[in-house]
């Protein structure tokens, strides 16, 4: 007789390959729940990235890339690399602008917003009172504040645009900088040149590759005008002698610098950012130009911008577009169900930053409608639902009539069926209808080949009663018919006619 305890290596493997096992679900499920944000409430979201933007979650370790669109959360930390810039705009109202190679730390105490500088440079535009700390260092904004703070080797320096920030260092006052001020190491400063345009934290968005920018100020005799690629400008650009208070240039793409500063480099203005950000028009893909189609279903196809959050497709019969129908979209593609004739349309891309509306090119199409064969004049297809001679000889496998279909957490509806003669009639038109105050609209049409169709246009499906038909194509009165009905186990979101965002 063998005794158990020749086994117990073995034993002791197996329970420890369990215990791992064990550990590394557990660790999956709580990595799944801090992914999804279900243990806390939303502060905000990131509403403008340019390039590289992360953020931490406190728990963590790694940080992940930010998308235009995503939520923050307590405690979140969110920085930006070089020459990369965010906008996180708050709950509350309040809109936190990090300049490149900066991080901040998103904190809500007992109903107060509190943000914690790690480095780099803030533009804040607050909505209610507001902390900002660093350190022994602590500033207090007032409601309806906008200011600028930078964090640097050489301390840290304050812009007051609006309102009133109150310094303090350890819990001792300092000073109170108000709108229009400048401080440094907490000691105000003077303002030997006021700055007009553009303003602070500007944004350009050329359709073109350069951007013409006009500077203007005032005070000060003559000076130099300065750029940098970086605030504290160790990185000067172009240095250029001016002795009028105007001065233009044409940029390319990218963050920018400037400041005013006397030719002996004793006193220099404030430091202003700028940026151009291209923004070409949306590039049309589908229908081509002039293109006409039989199918009423037409689906538009573009190619996704760069910073667009989401586009609006505009469909007129006019070149004008005097009676536009507007569909507001959050990814490339769009199908609608059209009656046959000659159509114009076009796609604007667009942020929620004003100024960012790009226009496609206007391109015209159109929708003939099917030209039935001689042995199908007498069958009418309309919006009406027409009438099958043949239901036996095609057996509609799914949805069947009568069925009810749960849509819940779907992203596709497959139909499907059968014909006894396949080889016969290989390609079908398939049609949905819906049942509206007791009448039958058609909602989609296309032609399809084979014996089934994964239907994905979920923004034309709703809880309610539909229809579905396929028929021959090359011979209308052979097909078949069903009703079915839609049903949610729960209330959901609207399928999608709206990215995540995550990010268009």
């Amino acid at each position: 007789m063998v005794s158990w305890r020749s086994y117990v290596r073995e034993i002791q493997v197996g329970v420890l390959c369990i215990f791992v096992f064990t550990g590394s679900l557990f660790l999956l499920y709580r990595e799944s729940k801090i992914r999804s944000g279900s243990q806390k409430e939303a502060l905000g979201n990131v509403s403008f990235r340019y390039r590289t933007a992360q953020r931490k979650f406190p728990d963590r370790m790694l940080w992940e890339d930010l998308d235009q669109g995503m939520s923050v959360f307590d405690r979140d930390s969110v920085r930006t690399d070089e020459a990369s810039e965010a906008v996180v705009f708050l709950n509350s109202g309040t809109q936190i602008e990090l300049d490149p190679q900066s991080m901040v730390v998103l904190q809500l105490k007992e109903n107060r917003e509190t943000l914690e500088l790690g480095e780099g440079t803030l533009f804040i535009q607050s909505r209610k009172i507001l902390s900002v700390v660093s350190g022994k260092e602590d500033f207090e904004a007032k409601a309806d504040s906008e200011f600028q703070i930078s964090k640097s080797p050489d301390g840290f320096s304050l812009n007051v645009r609006k309102g009133e920030v109150a310094w303090r260092e350890g819990g001792v006052s300092k000073t109170t900088v108000s709108e229009g001020e400048e401080a440094l190491n907490g000691s105000k400063t003077n303002k030997n040149w006021i700055l007009s345009l553009p303003e602070e934290s500007y944004r350009f968005f050329p359709q073109e590759n350069e951007q013409s920018v006009e500077f203007r100020w005032d005070g000060g005799t003559d000076g130099v005008w300065e750029l940098s690629s970086t605030r504290d400008f160790h990185k000067t650009l172009e240095s250029v002698p001016v002795s009028d208070k105007i001065y233009r240039r044409k940029f390319r793409e990218g963050i920018y610098f400037w400041r005013i500063r006397s030719g002996d480099s004793q006193r220099t203005s404030e430091v202003r950012k700028f940026r151009v950000v291209s923004n070409p028009p949306p590039e049309l893909s589908y229908p081509k130009k002039e293109s006409m189609q039989e199918d009423r279903t037409v689906s538009f196809t573009w190619v996704k911008q760069k910073i667009a959050s989401a586009y609006k497709l505009q469909i007129s019969k006019e070149s004008n577009f005097s009676d536009a129908l507007e569909s507001q979209v959050f990814r490339t593609n769009f199908s609608l169900t059209l009656e046959p004739g000659t159509y114009y349309w076009r796609v604007v891309s667009y942020t929620n930053l004003p100024g960012t509306d790009a226009f496609s090119e206007v391109r015209r199409f159109s929708v003939v409608g099917p030209v039935e064969p001689k042995s199908a004049k007498s069958v009418e297809i309309s919006e009406v639902r027409p009438k099958v001679l043949e239901a036996d000889s095609v057996s509609l496998e799914f949805p069947k009539n009568g069925s009810v279909v749960d849509m819940t957490g779907r992203e596709s509806l497959l139909f499907r069926w059968k014909s006894k003669d396949s080889a016969k009639h290989p390609e079908w038109k398939f049609r949905l209808y819906v049942r509206k105050s007791g009448k039958e609209e058609l909602v989609y049409e296309r032609s399809v080949k084979g014996d089934r169709f994964s239907f994905r246009d979920l923004e034309k499906l709703d809880i309610g009663t539909f229809f579905w038909s396929v028929r021959s194509e090359s011979d209308p009165t052979f097909g078949s018919e069903a009703e079915f009905k839609i049903q949610l186990r729960e209330n959901l979101e609207a399928p999608e006619t709206k990215a995540s965002g995550a990010r268009p």
